[in-house]
């Protein structure tokens, strides 16, 4: 996992609990990104829909989660590699960011989730005038 001091981004321990009765909880791979005004976390998440994706930030932590339906069997399977079960990632945001702004988009198995910084935080060149 990417951290360094400017992002203060940490994931928290991989999510063990298998969902009940649907199959496994798989940690997505996640790319995250600083781009001076925003962090911007890029997860896969195939099988699922946006409605059955929830992003959550309470307490600094930044939660992904989202569930995918059991697909329907044609015939009997001879050979089965596509696992069926639910997605779960957690990361610990550090100070500076707004999660009030927290945006998420879900487009083609990809989530993309943005994380603005804090106004007075976000990094900016001052301009220097003769005089």
């Amino acid at each position: 996992m990417i951290a360094s001091p400017q992002t203060s981004l940490a994931p928290e321990q991989p999510t063990t609990t298998a969902a009940a009765d649907r199959g496994l909880t798989y940690r997505p791979n996640v790319d995250v990104a600083d781009c001076g005004n925003e962090l911007v976390l890029i997860a896969d998440i195939p099988g699922s829909a946006a409605d059955q994706i929830d992003v959550s930030f309470d307490d600094g932590v930044l939660a992904i989660a989202a569930t995918v339906p059991s697909r329907p069997q044609a015939g009997n399977p001879v050979r089965q590699e596509y696992g069926v079960g639910d997605y779960r990632r957690s990361f610990q945001i550090g100070e500076g960011f707004d999660g009030s702004q927290i945006s998420a988009a879900y487009r083609h198995g990809v989530l993309t989730v943005r994380v603005p910084r804090l106004a007075a935080i976000r990094p900016r060149t001052i301009p220097v005038t003769a005089g």
